[in-house]
């Protein structure tokens, strides 16, 4: 046989074995839901659609099954992903603007001029283009419903695409596993300082430890004329706006926590209640040295996983939070477990594993009952190597959601077994 010819027929027999697999591969994709993109007054409460100064673009697609909201506001535009994070970043509206004004007082001026350490003149950069992304943290957390691993890419890309300064000037954020630097470290700061800043995160009502990039800074600088330069913590600021009611992550007890004691103190706390849970201590210790967890996500990991009182391997879920590289799974996971948290008041778990970063509980008759965090979950590729899972296999099985499910993935999860249910800790 001729070379050409042969190439030809080598070509043709190829084709002929690859149209199977090809076509096989289309009908299985057909076979799920995209990505989808939802009205905003859909999927969103309509106290973070819009406000006076604020709006989010619609329509809002879901990548991963949670939102990427865009907000718009004075201060820029927040991408970020999941309502709760929406919710957070809604509410940090009026904290900064309340900040911005006592900032721009000469009082406040005179104040951070007595400090050594602080500059005379304020941040150029926190007077934000409305028309500027200031914070983009993307979705990331990769394979949610995924048995293992799961990869992470958020972080913020702008202000102009960096992440503020640490509040700690000892320490440089680290690389993550990710690629992306690390928040700043809380744990060295000067007692006073920290102190300073904790007073004012409490009199705005705002977690002292958000990554928000515009808030941020400005907390600083207000800590520093207070820590330095005797400014009064709280003067001339107006009443704040009562916090949204829809993240749980946050609650008033973990609220008078984060500001009432220091982060070490914080920290020797949260060790102290895992020990009892009986989490082995190198266990706590390398969850507690993960700074993805902040001082307020870990107190609120450790206080949902208190709630679960008489359940075994709660140690499971540290381990998970250990190895979390990111802000978007390290909230994702300390939803789920709140979520979980919730059925266990309703009817008792006996265990606790882990199905990647999300938390399955089994009851003493075997069923089974996982947390998904998720605000929109379809009927993807993803979702139903979850729903039909060996691993998780079961006569009874409760998938909790925490926000909405498309009427097809609904559909599914039925078929293969599960029982949904929709909208669980929303208040």
């Amino acid at each position: 046989m001729k070379r050409s010819s042969c190439i030809r027929t080598c070509a043709v027999i190829a084709a002929l074995s690859l149209a199977p697999a090809t076509s096989s591969i289309a009908q299985n994709a057909a076979n799920y839901e995209p990505a989808p993109s939802l009205p905003a007054a859909q999927i969103a409460p309509a106290a973070l659609v819009k406000g006076a100064n604020y709006d989010v673009a619609d329509p809002v697609p879901i990548e991963r099954f949670l939102v990427r909201a865009e907000l718009h506001s004075p201060f820029g535009a927040f991408r970020v992903s999941g309502i709760d994070m929406l919710a957070q970043r809604v509410h940090e509206l009026r904290a900064i603007e309340e900040l911005k004004k006592v900032q721009s007082s000469s009082a406040f001026g005179e104040a951070l001029a007595k400090s050594a350490t602080a500059p005379v003149k304020l941040v150029g950069s926190l007077v934000t283009d409305p028309g500027t992304t200031v914070e983009n943290v993307a979705s990331g957390v990769g394979t949610v419903l995924g048995r293992i691993g799961y990869s992470v890419k958020s972080g913020i890309e702008n202000a102009g695409d960096t992440m503020s300064k640490p509040s700690s000037p000892q320490k440089q954020p680290m690389e993550a596993a990710t690629g992306e630097g690390e928040p700043p470290t809380f744990t060295d700061d000067p007692l006073g300082y920290n102190r300073a800043r904790r007073e004012w995160a409490k009199k705005l009502d705002v977690d002292p430890y958000t990554s928000n990039p515009v808030l941020r800074p400005l907390l600083d600088n207000a800590a520093r004329a207070t820590f330095a330069g005797n400014f009064a913590v709280g003067m001339a600021v107006g009443a704040v706006a009562a916090p949204l009611q829809y993240a749980t992550d946050f609650e008033t007890t973990v609220k008078d926590s984060v500001w009432d004691q220091p982060p070490g103190d914080l920290a020797q706390r949260n060790e102290e209640m895992l020990k009892r849970m009986g989490v082995p201590a190198d266990v706590g210790r390398a969850f507690l040295r993960n700074r993805w967890f902040t001082p307020t996500l870990q107190t609120a990991l450790v206080a949902a996983l208190d709630t679960l009182r008489g359940v075994s391997g709660r140690d499971a879920a540290i381990r998970a939070a250990a190895s979390v590289a990111g802000e978007v799974p390290a909230r994702f996971l300390v939803r789920c477990v709140a979520l979980l948290a919730i059925q266990h008041r309703e009817t008792p778990l006996a265990r606790l594993r882990m199905r990647g970063i999300v938390p399955i509980g089994e009851a003493k008759d075997h069923s089974l009952v996982a947390a998904a965090a998720v605000d929109y979950l379809y009927w993807s590729e993803e979702a139903a190597t979850f729903a039909k899972a060996s691993d998780i296999a079961g006569a009874h099985r409760m998938l909790l959601v925490q926000g909405q499910a498309s009427a097809r993935a609904t559909d599914e999860f039925r078929r293969a077994g599960w029982t949904l249910r929709t909208g669980v800790g929303h208040t």
